[in-house]
């Protein structure tokens, strides 16, 4: 496993380092090609994977400043219960009807990262509901904020299921749609191993409007003959593990007659949206891909308006 490590910093300062040529599989899935026999040798392997990632992967946990920018919102914000289930919610400006987005974050969780996408997502004019999916499932019953570290919670993820994501995802659609503001209209939205879940939960949800899915592969054909909604892809062309997926996936779904549209950002890398948007980032392409992608976002969610 190569790391090649450079000096990241944030406004003039440095703050940590992090792993561009191993930013394509962090916090991801292991590879299919990937051996393992047994839920304990996962669980070992991804324990490894995680103790690599997380040594040059420092400059994610500060991200005080995010929490600044959420502070500085017009848009209402609100942590949700719902049973044991909890959820960071975010209310667009407007007060017109608008579509709900339940969107399924990095598999970090709900960070100040996820947290200020929900608002930029809301600033696009929609309800942007991100679910903790680690509601209950954290130390004395709490919630991804009580785990002790960011490792810990990665870990916790792995014995989430399929069928448990999805029930979450179900639970909060149910809610959001009921909503006052909601339109009526829903969507399903993922970054990197939570893109993965959104695309799964588009094979489930028969009353979906769109799915969006920000570089992760896509589940096997057999779910795919589920879709009833349009799926639009943003994907990194330097992150080989999901690039190498994409023509087949573009093969499925044409083979289904589903209506899948993808586009590809030359010389990004996976994690596009979050490095973009990070200062010292010298890589122009990761600024573009951002840029380009959010705003074909809000052009789709118009759409939905």
């Amino acid at each position: 496993m190569k790391f090649e490590l450079k000096l990241f910093r944030k406004r003039g300062l440095t703050i940590g380092l992090f792993a561009t040529a191993l930013v394509s599989g962090c916090f991801a899935p292991l590879s299919h090609s990937q051996q393992v026999t047994t839920a304990a040798d996962e669980l070992s392997a991804r324990s490894r994977q995680q103790d690599n990632i997380l040594k040059a992967d420092i400059p994610y946990a500060n991200d005080g400043w995010r929490a600044e920018n959420l502070a500085q919102s017009p848009r209402r914000h609100e942590m949700v219960k719902l049973e044991s289930r909890q959820a960071f919610v975010v209310y667009p400006t407007t007060t017109d009807k608008v579509p709900v987005v339940v969107m399924m974050p990095e598999d970090q969780g709900l960070n100040n990262w996820s947290k200020e996408m929900a608002d930029a997502i809301a600033a696009m004019g929609a309800i942007a509901i991100v679910p903790d999916w680690l509601s209950g499932r954290g130390p004395n019953g709490g919630g991804r904020e009580s785990f002790p570290d960011v490792k810990s919670a990665l870990m916790a993820n792995y014995a989430i299921t399929q069928e448990m994501s999805t029930a979450d995802q179900n639970a909060w659609a149910d809610w959001g749609l009921k909503l006052p503001q909601s339109n009526g209209k829903l969507a399903s939205l993922g970054f990197g191993w939570g893109a993965g879940r959104a695309f799964w939960f588009a094979t489930q949800r028969k009353d979906l409007s769109a799915a969006f899915i920000f570089y992760d592969w896509a589940p096997p054909e057999s779910a795919l003959a589920g879709l009833t909604a349009p799926v639009y892809g943003f994907y990194a062309a330097k992150d080989t593990r999901v690039e190498k997926t994409i023509e087949n996936t573009k093969a499925i779904m044409a083979r289904l007659g589903k209506k899948y549209e993808a586009v590809d950002y030359p010389g990004s890398e996976h994690m596009f949206v979050r490095l973009g948007e990070m200062a010292a980032d010298n890589n122009p392409a990761n600024l573009y891909a951002r840029k380009d992608s959010l705003a074909r976002l809000q052009k789709l969610l118009d759409g939905l308006k």
